[in-house]
């Protein structure tokens, strides 16, 4: 059985974001001439501009004009768009419920079952690698384009190369310039695959997180792996595909939601999540978080369906209902006093352990939970130091949270013998 060591090492606070200190732009059908508030994909042209992908047409905006792309004018084999990426070519991949297209300048190509190999028309997932091999995950199992053939991975024995899934329903994929390929499924597992093995975990052989993954991607630096799930949360995993450690983000920590739909990460790898109903959480490296929503934001929908950092910093983001939002960051971030920086001492501890707090003295409350996410004891403090009483707990390691009127804040504490 697979154990999860920790969640994260650091620390992590919430911080309350100022409205003021945000610049917000939002796009629907009322302001633009954008096809459909659903906006499920974006990517950047490479010249300044974006592609979206809407339930109801493909459009490019290049900061002043749009252009919609729809089947009456041109070559898109349907107008429900689920992914979109370009290859190093400068053409544009577009995912449709009825087959993949290429644009290539004016010229279009498409892709179906009547004319390739693709296992599906709908392509849930799709990208291109350094190689400019086109990726896509569909119900019917993983297809790779290399350019003049199509290979098939899936869970018969007709998969490309022997190389058996542990189910054909795939969801997302991503490839790592060394050639490993993530593949989250529909309730099938998250999938490494290399050049001559698959390595799976499913919750029910090793008791990973969960089956299904909506996202993932690879930190192009560390080469981590980050994987939205719909009910887990965020994962993180360092070290060897096989054999690396996982960490969790969700509820047991105050995260804003189990539920994730979408990520990318920035230029300085920080991680952005779209979520299913609590809006858009950036992640930082060392683990702490933002959340933006309609409430402390100019987000338009805090239902996401798809996210993009931009080169130049600003970050687009799909919603549902809302249309197309940008975000470009503040220069400042006006915070209500809160706690910041707690620490234990000492850290390992037995017996005993102190909590210093930083800031203004404020009521709080505590939770120390096992990291399986267990509870284990609960209490209250109102200073800037509190002792907590260890006696009796088992050694090991276990996750502190504390949370007061305006923070939140989620510390480790080691347990020793």
């Amino acid at each position: 059985m697979m154990r999860h060591l920790v969640f994260v090492l650091a620390a992590f606070l919430v911080p309350y974001c100022d409205v003021r200190s945000q610049q917000w732009e939002v796009w629907d059908m009322d302001n633009s001439p954008l096809p459909s508030t659903t906006v499920k994909a974006l990517v950047e042209d490479g010249e300044g501009g974006i592609w979206v992908g809407t339930d109801w047409g493909l459009c490019h905006f290049d900061g002043e004009t749009w252009q919609v792309y729809q089947q009456q004018n041109s070559g898109l084999p349907g107008n429900d768009v689920n992914a979109i990426d370009i290859d190093a070519q400068g053409r544009l991949w577009v995912a449709t419920t009825e087959g993949l297209a290429q644009k290539d300048g004016d010229t279009w190509s498409t892709y179906t079952t009547i004319n390739s190999s693709i296992p599906e028309n709908e392509a849930r997932g799709l990208f291109v690698d350094h190689l400019d091999r086109v990726w896509l995950a569909t119900s019917g199992g993983l297809a790779c384009f290399t350019g003049s053939e199509w290979n098939v991975y899936d869970n018969t024995p007709e998969s490309y190369s022997g190389l058996l899934l542990n189910t054909s329903n795939t969801r997302c994929v991503a490839v790592r310039p060394d050639g490993l390929i993530c593949l989250g499924t529909f309730n099938g597992g998250l999938h490494f695959i290399t050049e001559g093995s698959v390595h799976f975990l499913t919750t029910f052989a090793d008791g990973f997180y969960d089956n299904t993954a909506n996202d993932v991607l690879f930190d192009p630096v560390s080469g981590d792996r980050w994987v939205a799930t719909p009910s887990a949360g965020l994962l993180r995993q360092q070290g060897p595909a096989q054999g690396g450690v996982w960490y969790q983000w969700n509820s047991s920590i105050a995260f804003p939601s189990n539920g994730l739909m979408c990520l990318d990460m920035d230029p300085q790898r920080r991680v952005w999540c779209g979520t299913q109903v609590s809006g858009l959480v950036r992640v930082e490296q060392d683990g702490s978080f933002s959340q933006f929503n309609q409430s402390n934001s100019g987000l338009p929908d805090d239902e996401l369906r798809s996210v993009m950092a931009a080169a130049d910093g600003s970050v687009w983001v799909g919603t549902t209902y809302g249309g197309l939002a940008r975000l470009t960051e503040e220069v400042s971030v006006e915070e209500p006093e809160q706690s910041q920086g707690a620490q234990l001492f000492p850290n390992p501890a037995r017996g005993t352990t102190t909590l210093v707090r930083n800031g203004v003295a404020a009521n709080f409350s505590w939770v120390l939970r096992s990291l399986d996410g267990a509870l284990v004891r609960t209490g209250s403090g109102n200073g800037l130091s509190e002792q907590l009483v260890l006696s009796g707990l088992a050694p090991g390691g276990y996750v502190l949270t504390l949370e007061g009127h305006a923070f939140v804040e989620v510390l480790r504490l080691i347990v020793e013998e």
